[in-house]
């Protein structure tokens, strides 16, 4: 299926931030949908792959004093929002660049990046994973008109981007109900119908395994089973509702628990 207009200028704003901060590629990872979708490549959902935004975690420890971010963007065009972090491109599009909460020093929405400042970026909870469960993938064009271009970069593996996922939808369920969005769900849908078993268990195996991480996993495990592994499931009616009128609502609802309950079992979890 083509990816939709939103789809292909969020990825050209990601590839413009990909070619402006140059070595300080060596920080950052994919995360978020375009990660999923690089994931699922062939998925045959018939929801089409869609996003407004390209998500960049970023790791502190990582990251050189030089070149400076903020100026390596505001030099390819982005623009500062009024929320640190989040820079908007030429295209339509933002890119987001995330600091795990446990790394992003005191403070409450920007990350404190020693001589980047604390506007260059946002904090996050629950991303941690993606720093550990992490390869190389080639990001490249989506549309002909700017199919030069292509970059190795950092994607977080499924089982991390499970885990994040997670967090974020069981963070805003907590809070005001309005900030849910089905689509979340839905990228979960589509890395359990996409991947492997035997990913997810090796994914886990490193996330359990990590100082960084392992506190994040075991909360997003508890969580994603009571989301999506129960009939009852906040999930499971964000995913039937994203895919309405696309799929039978009982196609869904038989088949996510099923799925869920495999990832827990390569989880660790019995289900």
């Amino acid at each position: 299926m083509a990816p939709d207009d939103l789809y292909v200028a969020s990825r050209r704003a990601l590839l413009d931030a990909l070619e402006t901060l140059g070595e300080q590629r060596e920080s950052l990872v994919l995360i978020g949908a375009q990660a999923v979708y690089l994931h699922a490549p062939d998925d045959d959902l018939a929801v089409a792959p869609t996003t407004t935004d390209a998500d960049l975690g970023l790791d502190p420890n990582l990251l050189a004093d030089s070149p400076l971010l903020g100026e390596r963007l505001l030099a390819a065009d982005f623009k500062p929002t009024k929320e640190p972090g989040i820079w908007m491109s030429r295209h339509g599009a933002t890119v987001d660049l995330i600091v795990p909460e446990s790394l992003a020093g005191s403070g409450r929405r920007g990350a404190r990046l020693g001589v980047h400042g604390s506007k260059a970026a946002r904090r996050a909870a629950g991303i941690e994973g993606c720093l550990v469960d992490k390869a190389p993938m080639t990001i490249s064009a989506l549309d002909a008109d700017h199919g030069a271009r292509a970059f190795s970069l950092a994607v977080a593996g499924p089982a991390a981007l499970i885990v994040s996922k997670t967090h974020k939808i069981a963070d805003r369920r907590d809070e005001a109900r309005g900030r849910l969005r089905d689509k979340d769900a839905l990228d979960v849908y589509r890395l359990l119908r996409a991947v492997e078993p035997a990913a997810f268990s090796d994914g886990f195996e490193r996330l359990l395994a990590s100082d960084l991480a392992a506190e994040s996993t075991i909360s997003a495990v508890r969580d994603f089973e009571a989301l999506f592994a129960d009939p009852a499931g906040v999930g499971l009616d964000m995913t039937v509702r994203a895919t309405e009128t696309l799929i039978p609502e009982v196609e869904v609802r038989a088949a996510l628990p099923l799925l869920a309950r495999g990832l827990l079992r390569a989880a660790g979890v019995a289900a």
